[in-house]
């Protein structure tokens, strides 16, 4: 089993942003029950990245031109 991925408050702070949660960030970092929820989403966020592949990455300049190739 792979190690967990340690959550930081950037992470959590990244996610409400990304959730686009109303109110402050930093009130809900320092709410326990939603930095919880916070929390999952941001872990389950940074799995799904580290899975990623890098090479299938198209930059905005690609994906404004619908360059597919």
């Amino acid at each position: 089993m792979p190690a967990p991925i340690r959550i930081t408050d950037d992470m959590v702070a990244r996610e409400f942003r990304l959730q686009r949660c109303r109110g402050s960030a930093v009130d809900a970092i320092t709410n326990p029950i939603v930095r919880r929820c916070l929390e999952l989403g941001a872990s389950v966020r940074a799995a799904r990245e580290t899975t990623i592949d890098s090479n299938n990455h198209r930059d905005a300049k690609l994906r404004a031109a619908n360059d597919l190739d």
